[in-house]
């Protein structure tokens, strides 16, 4: 038997469960006829692709398959408990969306004048033209899986010149076990536009459960988008999160990512800059341990001219713990003068943790400044031994160094409340991960 026609046949029990879970929940999934119409696609595109594994480039040391133990159904919201989550008391306008369906979200009048919010259910209930671009089947297995099953999300407006002084807070929910949430969200920025947007993914499941959500942004000329994400569900919960963005003249796309904590986090940046100018920067720290995978993905495209991507990721793995970073950077004919670097560093704290990183480069245009690296290494024990020759401890010492390793991504959120609340749930997360008291 060959390799295609063994995969065909192993996956068939995973899809078919699939099918058989749509012809079930289907009519009370949200949306009119024509958005149907996208499911049943959506859904066909899916069987085809089947669940990710690791025979797929793009999924080579991040087997989804192998850990999605299937029998899950579908989140369809329902009366949440309080949930609070790491940013309460900051001020921010709050969207909570539980269980696959926004449960809370700020009224127009709480808005300010020129920013929209508006759930993906109510959206949907509409002839919603703008809409279509970001219901696409043809992307990846995963993605059209969620627009098959999407419930809700919000989508999110910001006219021209506004800037908006508080986060818009987007806090995703999925603590039960059993149940899938399958969501996706949109941000449209008008030309000269600004807005800081922070995400947190929380839940506890004893059980396994699986949240895929789709954010979709555009950015028009001169706009500005901080997009801070925190990946903050519990293990055993996994949690896929792809983000595409297209980013316009002169406009800019700063990006802030911290994960750990789930049996399988997987982030799928993917962003293309459609203007002169445009800039993408990201920077993120992963820490992995026990047996979880966290996975950062992105790809790059660089479409026009004098535009600049910036990557740096921090990854930390114990345990039997699992870090994987892939870096593709494609510059078109077109980018002339194009700047991209991409830098990826990581730490393994025990023999049997596992650290891959695969950059890519891929230009086609002749007058580009491009680069990239990658190390993988222990703790420096030069290090190591200074420290302790002054009487600290070896856990205090090792904790130093790898609060150090990764501090560089923190600093990034600048000093003030949101940067101490990311800094103790990191502390809080590389206790568990090392297995030492901070």
């Amino acid at each position: 038997m060959s390799m295609a026609a063994e995969h065909r046949q192993d996956r068939s029990v995973p899809e078919a469960e699939f099918a058989a879970l749509f012809a079930a929940v289907r009519n009370d999934l949200p949306g009119p006829a024509w958005v149907q119409a996208l499911r049943a696609e959506a859904l066909s595109a899916f069987m085809r692709e089947g669940l990710p594994h690791k025979r797929l480039e793009r999924w080579k040391y991040t087997d989804f398959r192998s850990r999605f133990g299937g029998g899950l159904g579908i989140a369809r919201g329902g009366e949440g408990d309080a949930l609070p989550d790491l940013f309460d008391g900051l001020k921010a306008h709050r969207v909570l969306i539980n269980r696959g369906r926004v449960e809370r979200a700020p009224q127009a009048d709480e808005l300010p004048d020129g920013v929209e919010i508006i759930t993906l259910a109510d959206a949907l209930e509409t002839p919603a033209l703008w809409l279509r671009p970001w219901l696409q089947a043809d992307r990846s297995a995963l993605e059209s899986l969620n627009l098959a099953f999407m419930t809700d999300g919000v989508c999110i407006r910001v006219g021209a010149g506004v800037r908006v002084s508080l986060p818009i807070l987007l806090h995703h929910h999925l603590g039960e076990s059993g149940l899938m949430a399958h969501t996706r969200s949109v941000v449209l920025m008008e030309e000269g536009s600004e807005l800081t947007l922070v995400e947190i993914d929380a839940g506890a499941p004893q059980s396994q459960s699986f949240a895929n959500s789709v954010l979709a942004v555009s950015l028009d000329a001169g706009a500005r988008l901080h997009h801070l994400r925190l990946g903050a569900m519990r293990s055993p919960g996994l949690a896929v999160r792809t983000d595409q963005a297209e980013v316009g003249r002169s406009a800019l796309y700063e990006r802030l990512t911290f994960a750990s904590g789930a049996a399988l986090a997987r982030s799928d940046v993917q962003v293309v800059l459609t203007g002169p100018a445009a800039t993408f920067d990201l920077a993120a720290a992963y820490m992995a341990g026990g047996e979880e995978l966290n996975d950062i993905t992105f790809a790059v495209t660089h479409q026009a001219p004098r535009t600049t991507s910036r990557m740096l990721v921090k990854s930390v793995a114990a345990g039997e713990g699992h870090a994987v970073v892939q870096g593709s950077v494609t510059v078109k004919p077109d980018a002339q003068k194009a700047d991209s670097h991409q830098l990826a560093r990581g730490v393994l704290l025990s023999t049997k943790a596992e650290i891959d990183q695969k950059p890519e480069l891929e230009i086609f245009a002749d007058d580009v400044k491009c680069g990239h690296g990658a190390a993988i290494g222990a703790l420096d024990p030069e290090q190591m031994f200074y420290l302790r020759s002054r009487g600290i401890p070896e856990a205090e010492a090792r904790s130093l160094l790898i609060h150090a390793f990764v501090s560089e991504v923190v600093s990034r959120l600048g000093p003030g409340e949101w940067q101490s609340r990311v800094a103790g749930w990191l502390d809080e997360r590389l206790a568990a991960v090392t297995g030492d008291a901070l």
